[in-house]
């Protein structure tokens, strides 16, 4: 199949529109009109080192997609557009194709972002890029952790990472259901983000752990986080295993879930916000003034840690 029939059979026509999209598919660029800032992140998976080779075309649609969107629901942006990079193999068939397509297009609905253009190309192995634009008004930084806040996350910490041995060998029938559901499909909490924006101080995408993205916002902010231990919404079994339970909730990275800070006066509205979207959320610390870091406490005594966050290079 060539590069134009593909386009045309796979990512032209599906039902999202928008008004703001003047030129989409078809044309040398893609022309966007609006009167918002746009807040836009690229994220690029690679056959081998974000998924494993044999994943199904839905599978790499979630691992390629899910990350992207979740930068936008850290900075609390609404979700308008998408361009998609796709490189692949001569071999690739066109059921996996179809896969691939028919998730995105799902994605595409559920979260209301429209694809508006993009690239493919023939490659060695299957390379996914994908650049989301959001729009938002008063987007939420890293930048904004004040002493006395109170720290959260969403959702659970550790489930991907515990899935990744049986993604690439072990039986996955031994794995906890949590722990592959994190790893290829992890549920963003995009809606919560939109509508707790405004009692937000400070931000961010829990994508290479916590250790290592806690330390984003509190250098950022100049500030110290800190979190306790015991307080940490580690992923089904993991508190049973121990250090290493707790090293994947705090090291292990592609939970896809947020990190934020937010005055102690606000946690009613955060938590009754929260129930009513059946958003899970944990209070773990707090933040203080001091030494710009992250300290970890084991029942009220500061530790240290030998672990950090995932590294790329």
């Amino acid at each position: 199949m060539r590069e134009f029939e593909l386009i045309q059979k796979y990512f032209s026509g599906w039902p999202l529109k928008s008004n703001k999209l003047k030129q989409g598919i078809g044309d040398d660029c893609l022309v966007w009109q609006s009167d918002v800032p746009l807040v836009v992140s690229t994220d690029t998976a690679v056959q081998g080192v974000h998924f494993p080779e044999g994943a199904t075309g839905a599978q790499v649609a979630a691992r390629a997609f899910l990350p992207a969107l979740s930068d936008l629901a850290a900075m609390a942006a609404k979700p308008e557009f998408f361009t998609l990079a796709l490189s692949l193999p001569a071999n690739t068939s066109e059921s996996w194709l179809a896969s691939f397509a028919q998730q995105l297009r799902s994605f595409s609905e559920q979260y209301g972002i429209v694809l508006a253009g993009g690239d493919t190309t023939r490659s060695p192995v299957i390379t996914v890029t994908v650049s989301v634009h959001g729009s938002s008004n008063s987007p939420v930084l890293r930048s904004g952790a004040k002493p006395g806040d109170d720290i959260w996350v969403t959702g659970s910490l550790g489930g991907a990472a515990a899935a990744v041995p049986f993604v690439t060998g072990a039986d996955p029938a031994e794995a906890e259901p949590e722990w592959l559901a994190a790893y290829w499909n992890p549920p963003l909490p995009v809606a919560f983000a939109l509508q707790v924006a405004a009692y937000l101080n400070s931000a961010i995408d829990i994508s290479d752990g916590l250790m290592g993205d806690a330390g984003h916002i509190a250098r950022a902010s100049g500030v110290c986080l800190c979190i306790n231990l015991a307080d940490l919404p580690l992923a089904k079994g993991l508190a049973d295993q121990g250090s290493q339970g707790l090293k994947l909730g705090l090291s292990g990275g592609d939970d896809y879930q947020l990190c934020f800070t937010a005055e102690p006066g606000k946690r009613a509205a955060i938590e009754q916000l929260a129930a009513g979207l059946s958003q899970k959320v944990t209070r773990i610390g707090r933040v203080e003034a001091g030494e710009a870091g992250v300290n970890w406490y084991d029942g009220g005594q500061l530790i240290t840690l030998p672990w950090q966050g995932y590294q790329h290079f």
